[in-house]
Order: structure tokens, then C-alpha cells, then sequence
């Protein structure tokens, strides 16, 4: 598996997510030390400040990651394409899962599962 893979998300920072919450659009990476999302408000939280990275459906639309960290709360789907400026993605249910995934493996070896 390409452990430098970048995925395009759909993201939100912050404690809460509902249907009328506006997603932001840019990429995740994940290396060994660091997640990094790129977007409109950047995200960079290195591996040992995460907490937890929960997969769960929203209203049952979709596949989304809620990433807790020692600063907060990040929301994460890999999307295929994103409409309407934000309000609107198709989500990729596979890397979704594959995102979570990663992410659990990398908290519980505290950054060293790669």
C-alpha cells in the first residue's frame, strides 16, 4: 500500500456536524509523524496528539471520520467530487474506510505503523 497516498476530503473543524454544516474542500495526507489537511483552513495535527478517529453515517448519507485531537474536532470523508461550493460531495465509502482505518492503526503505534 502507498503509505504517502493524499486523499481528497471533505472537511470540518469543529465540535459538531449536521446536514446544514458547509464542508471545506482539500486533501489529507497522512505520514508517520503528521496529518495534514490542506484547504481553506489547514489542519495539522501531529500523530500523538490524536485521540480517536471514529467512523460512523450521518443521517445514513454517508461515510464520515470524526477525528478527535488534544485541540479539538476534525470531520473527514474522502470525496469523489464535490458540487454546489460545499453543500453537496459524492463520497468515496471505500477510501473513507480506508482513511479510518489508517488513522486507528497510526493512534494505537502512537505514529510508528509505517
Amino acid at each position: 500500500m502507498n503509505t504517502h497516498r493524499t486523499y481528497r476530503v471533505m472537511y470540518h473543524v469543529g465540535d459538531t456536524l449536521n446536514l446544514r454544516t458547509k464542508g471545506l474542500e482539500g486533501h489529507a495526507a497522512l505520514t508517520q509523524d503528521t496529518l495534514t489537511i490542506t484547504g481553506p483552513s489547514p489542519v495539522e495535527v501531529p500523530i500523538r496528539e490524536l485521540r480517536g478517529a471514529e467512523l460512523f453515517r450521518l443521517h445514513g448519507l454517508g461515510r464520515f471520520i470524526r477525528i478527535s485531537h488534544e485541540r479539538g474536532t476534525v470531520y473527514v470523508s474522502v470525496v469523489r467530487f464535490v458540487l454546489f461550493g460545499g453543500y453537496f460531495a459524492s463520497i468515496n465509502f471505500f477510501r473513507t474506510g480506508e482513511l479510518a482505518r489508517r488513522l486507528r492503526e497510526a493512534i494505537e503505534a502512537g505514529g510508528r505503523a509505517f
